[in-house]
């Protein structure tokens, strides 16, 4: 059963730690019945035990790839049921003489019905003090799996759309990965027919996709392996608004950046056998002195999609940008329905952050970012959660005759 925190919020832990079920046996099962070939491992509930919790998801900046998410899970294990030599372990198969509770069974956490985390379990550690024991579980997230996947054998894909190129890549025998637990968006960059050579890390090479897109390559919250292009980025609208002046969701705490980290004034973007593309800001130079982004071997089909990407590069990087970074919310202190929409969002969504100020001017800044971060840290009495900000470009649907949205410009366009 769920476990109730004391602010009311229901968390479920579940992990397969079970036995196999549902297997389909010859002269037993019905055909088209509820049994499978190699029966299934249902999730064991094992939130009361948990006394601690933590979740991290993303990457660390704009300009890194995804990592897999990973869950740290601390149990109560007075009676040894976590002890994976424990043969008086309710998880212990005698018919097989092996415990339940080892790495890669299944693991999910929720929070009411929405997923916070869904992955494998891949550490499992046990501590004994005097009579009192806890179980440290850690689990990764689906995208591991592609991580530690290679192609095997060279190949030169057809110039194709990004999202057919991730999809054909996942379709591969040696990848393999299941279709029902994908998510990929289709694509706006063409990319060109170079070969993908032997042993090449399917991760690696799917993240140079994302970027010859400008787009993101993860594994979502509820377990889908997620490709999103640059029409899903760019087009986006605020999935929530943050607020310190009771106009939004209210926060704990902010942080901003403003450093040379982001200052690129020029950029010069190259494709695979192709010819540097490089696009300069004088009046940025003059000021700042020169600060070159080098983007080497893209997978982009033409010299124009590198020159059209440096130039959207550069416009974004320019100028350094005073921007908000992090920002932590108590779901805890939330009513209901703010909490479910901050637990609600995902990689990759936009949110609205609003910070007043008591004196200065401006009196008010409001801006939005892309989520491309989250953690959740839970206690019994209390859940943080952290989102980490990009800078979004964002711009909005061309709309005939519209005062505001009926001008081509950097804003607006045609979807």
């Amino acid at each position: 059963m769920a476990t109730t925190l004391v602010f009311g919020e229901q968390i479920t832990v579940l992990a397969a730690l079970g036995f196999v079920v549902r297997e389909f046996t010859l002269d037993t099962s019905t055909l088209n019945g509820d049994d499978v070939l190699d029966g299934t491992l249902e999730g064991v509930d094992i939130s009361p035990y948990v006394r601690s919790m933590s979740i991290n998801r993303g990457r660390s900046d704009a300009f890194s790839s995804f990592r897999a998410g990973s869950c740290v899970v601390v149990l109560n294990n007075n009676d040894r049921r976590f002890d994976p030599i424990n043969e008086t372990s309710p998880y212990w198969d005698a018919t097989e003489n092996k415990s339940g509770v080892t790495p890669r069974r299944r693991f999910q956490v929720l929070s009411g019905t929405t997923a916070l985390f869904t992955g494998r379990i891949t550490d499992i550690d046990v501590e004994y003090s005097f009579d009192l024991s806890t179980v440290t579980i850690t689990a990764a997230d689906d995208f591991v799996l592609i991580a530690n996947t290679s192609i095997g054998t060279a190949f030169t894909p057809s110039a194709e759309l990004s999202g057919t190129r991730v999809t054909n890549i996942l379709d591969l025998p040696e990848v393999d990965y299941p279709t029902t637990t994908r998510d990929i968006d289709a694509g706006v960059a063409t990319l060109g027919a170079y070969q993908v050579g032997a042993n090449t890390n399917a991760a690696a090479y799917l993240q140079r996709v994302a970027q010859a897109e400008q787009g993101l390559f993860f594994c979502a919250a509820d377990g889908d392996l997620t490709f999103t292009d640059r029409a899903t980025s760019s087009f986006a609208t605020s999935v929530a608004t943050f607020a310190d002046d009771g106009t939004g969701i209210k926060y704990q705490g902010i942080e901003t950046i403003y450093d040379q980290k982001f200052l690129f004034n020029r950029v010069q973007v190259t494709r695979e056998g192709g010819t540097v593309q490089a696009v300069d800001d004088a009046t940025s130079q003059t000021e700042y002195g020169i600060a070159t982004l080098t983007i080497d071997n893209t997978l982009l089909g033409t010299d124009t999609a590198s020159l059209t990407l440096a130039t959207a590069l550069l416009d974004i990087y320019k100028e350094p940008a005073y921007r908000f970074d992090n920002i932590q919310l108590v779901v805890s202190a939330l009513t209901s329905s703010n909490r479910n929409t901050v637990l609600g969002i995902e990689l990759g969504d936009v949110v609205t952050v609003t910070r007043t100020f008591a004196t200065g001017s401006p009196a008010s800044v409001s801006v939005d970012y892309g989520v491309e971060r989250i953690g959740h840290q839970v206690l019994p009495d209390r859940h943080v959660v952290t989102l980490g900000l990009y800078v979004a470009d964002i711009v909005f649907p061309f709309v005939l005759n519209d005062a505001t949205f009926g001008v081509l410009d950097a804003d607006n366009a045609l979807t």
